[in-house]
């Protein structure tokens, strides 16, 4: 089987091209998948994470084979850098300018190498400036979204993150996937309907709604992620399944993929050209308003 891969940016056309993928390949078996690039003209190096969490689902207990080819000289080059490429044949691209934060694939047992992940790559990418207690809610907020994946996903391959640094551009994408069962039908466990993609992700985008039981506190790590990207401008988007979410320049906009996206994405978008300092409201008292 052939399938051309059109241009993937992190946009809605972005996820649907990928879900379309998934949907294409979701009957392949003990067969050959090869992924052609010749009709792409760009791709955004941050949605390696997605593609590799459906290529990965392809592959996986599947026994086919996967072949990337005909892929453009500067895609070829960034999705080296990032090591994308690397896992299918590719000869690993040295990253000078330190702007690429590789695709990494992790166990969901293994939280520690999350932790390090953002610790290793997210330092010196243009973070806004934050107080200490700002910048550890901050980090706990973005590790949530792992550990939902963790809690929640049920996905046996592991969980994709990958991003990069755009620093002509102003702007850091980071990028976590998962090949789980997706974010509605966590939802309709916990609530005992049946309700829609769309409709799944804005119960778990509001503040406090979690399915996560037990003593550790769940629902807040994306809201705080939320109002976060409001002030610094930035964007947020989540796909899972047939949902599609993404706040963008003070505007929320949900809507339909056009086919089943397997497991669930979340990107986020920093402005680093951000020259705000931010502090928690509880850092906050009359002393330092007046």
């Amino acid at each position: 089987m052939i399938h051309y891969l059109p241009t993937i940016r992190s946009n809605k056309d972005g996820f649907d091209h990928l879900a379309e993928l998934a949907a294409e390949t979701n009957e392949l078996f003990n067969s050959r998948l090869e992924v052609d690039f010749s009709r792409c003209g760009f791709f955004e190096a941050n949605m390696a994470a997605p593609l590799s969490a459906v290529l990965t689902r392809v592959a996986a207990d599947r026994f086919n084979k996967i072949e990337i080819v005909n892929v453009p000289s500067p895609i070829q080059n960034i999705l080296c850098k990032n090591r994308f490429l690397v896992t299918y044949g590719y000869e690993r691209v040295s990253d000078v300018n330190q702007t690429a934060l590789p695709l990494k694939r992790i166990q969901l047992s293994d939280d520690g190498l999350f932790a390090a992940y953002l610790s290793r790559y997210m330092n010196g990418k243009g973070i806004p400036r934050m107080t200490q207690a700002m910048d550890k809610r901050f980090r706990q907020s973005v590790f949530e979204i792992f550990q939902n994946s963790v809690i929640h996903s049920e996905s046996l391959l592991g969980i994709f993150v990958c991003g990069q640094f755009y620093p002509q551009l102003q702007r850091l994408d980071l990028t976590v996937a998962d090949a789980g069962i997706g974010i509605r039908n966590t939802v309709r466990r916990y609530l005992r309907q049946r309700i829609s993609s769309v409709d799944a992700i804005k119960w778990a985008i509001e503040a406090r709604n979690t399915t996560k039981t037990g003593p550790q506190p769940g629902g807040v790590g994306l809201k705080f992620l939320i109002d976060f990207i409001e002030l610094n401008k930035g964007k947020i988007q989540i796909a899972s399944r047939f949902g599609f979410f993404e706040y963008n320049n003070g505007a929320q906009k949900f809507s339909k993929l056009t086919a089943d996206f397997p497991g669930t994405v979340v990107n986020l978008e920093v402005n680093t050209s951000d020259t705000s300092t931010y502090c928690l409201s509880s850092e906050i008292s009359p002393e330092n308003i007046f």
